[in-house]
């Protein structure tokens, strides 16, 4: 059966993963719209580069910061209510930003947006281990290039549309993506109860959230244990770091070119085509896997494609557009086969009562990774004068860790695999 026959017989045969994929796919449009016409404002209005990364950073650093508190009450809450309560509250905060971002104050939109992210930062460990309750193992990797597909529509399409509505200002886009929280909110009321397998909110909700470090701890102590655990985990980081770098490259080069003599209309053609590479590479590596690729190699390979998009970015954009948009569909075809295969092993080597901490984590070194890369680019541009610099300091930090990993990982493997059987219980969590 094909890839796309897979992806169809899945959206048919499995109602309660329709309706958790329709919620991400309706909150998504409306997510990517309202990214574009931040980002824009923020870069005319509220302090250039170092601005710029700013909207990265606020977007993306809550996701860091609370990934362990999401993880653990991910393993011990109703999932389903965690990812109702915070798309309600999403629609609040977004309902926010779109007054104060008509008003032009983009202190308080950025503010907003950190706001925002913070709840955010609960949804992708407790969609990610609601998944594995609504589809079967073997339709997880299908499941999760599904989910990347729709990603990479949404993120296309709601940049595209982003770019042309950031003509008109911020303000509707905002206020279209408070919508699409409700109607995801709504959409995932049919669901079942998610509880964790073998956990419970013991002692109330103080209990858990003074349990945090303990409980991270020792679902961070069973990955390392695990090779192949702890490679999915580790996977998305150095990518990350050099995607941040590239992300303001982007951005800086989408005003560059200009097409039409409006950078807003190039910044949504570019991000449109990243997002269709972030769709159309996992389905092809997913396909390599079931061919006889090792996850290793497979991983390996989205890097090095990843990293070459990059590169062809930051060497190639001043060439003009048609090398840029094939730059762009080189990073992100490498990432998307990166997120989609660490995700899917995540899902099917995690037991239910870690799933949720492991997707945290590898959620916190995601996102921390491509904040910092972000942040140190910008603050280079602004030092050199050079756009590029952006992109070739996050492939300067992330390729040597990506290959570092690589060697520690075979390492580890082989001396695991060369050890004597434990001889303690294995980690309850």
């Amino acid at each position: 059966m094909s890839e796309l026959k897979k992806l169809r017989a899945l959206l048919r045969d499995r109602p309660l993963f329709r309706r958790l994929w329709m919620s991400e796919v309706i909150s998504l449009l409306g997510d990517w719209m309202s990214f574009v016409a931040i980002s824009l404002l923020a870069l005319q209005k509220g302090g250039g580069v170092v601005g710029l990364a700013l909207v990265l950073v606020g977007h993306s650093l809550p996701h860091a910061l609370l990934a362990p508190v999401a993880g653990v009450l991910a393993d011990r809450l109703d999932r389903k209510r965690l990812m109702i309560a915070a798309y309600i509250a999403e629609a609040g905060l977004t309902i926010a930003m779109a007054i104060a971002a008509s008003r032009g104050n983009v202190p308080a939109v950025q503010v907003l947006v950190f706001a925002r992210a913070s709840v955010a930062a609960f949804l992708p460990p407790v969609q990610s281990a609601a998944l594995r309750r609504v589809v079967r193992e073997d339709e997880l990797l299908t499941a999760n290039s599904l989910t990347s597909l729709t990603w990479s529509v949404m993120f296309a399409l709601g940049m595209a549309a982003g770019g042309l509505i950031a003509a008109l200002g911020p303000t509707i886009a905002l206020a279209i993506d408070a919508s699409t929280f409700v109607v995801a909110a709504f959409l995932l009321r049919v669901l079942p109860s998610m509880r964790a397998e073998g956990r419970a909110l013991e002692g109330g909700l103080g209990t858990a959230l003074g349990s945090v470090g303990r409980d991270m701890r020792a679902a961070v102590h069973f990955a390392r244990e695990r090779p192949a655990l702890l490679e999915a985990v580790l996977a998305k980081t150095p990518l990350a770091i050099a995607g941040g770098g590239a992300w303001v490259l982007l951005n800086l080069a989408a005003n560059e070119i200009a097409v039409l003599g409006s950078g807003a209309i190039t910044l949504g053609i570019l991000q449109c085509v990243r997002g269709t590479g972030t769709g159309v590479g996992p389905l092809f590596s997913a396909s390599l896997v079931r061919r006889g690729m090792s996850m290793t190699q497979a991983f390996a390979f989205s890097a090095l494609v990843c990293f070459g998009g990059i590169a062809l970015l930051a060497g190639g954009y001043r060439l003009g557009l048609a090398a840029a948009l094939v730059a762009a569909l080189a990073w992100g075809s490498g990432v998307g086969s990166n997120w989609v295969l660490s995700c899917a092993e995540i899902q099917r080597l995690s037991p239910d009562r870690f799933l949720g901490r492991l997707a945290a984590t590898d959620n916190l070194l995601n996102t921390a990774g491509m904040c910092g890369g972000a942040l140190a680019g910008a603050v280079l541009v602004e030092k050199t004068g050079h756009s590029a610099a952006a992109a070739l300091l996050g492939l300067a930090l992330g390729v040597p860790l990506w290959a570092g990993l690589a060697w520690a990982h075979r390492r580890h493997a082989a001396r695991i695999s060369n050890a004597p059987p434990a001889l303690a219980p294995e980690s309850r969590g």
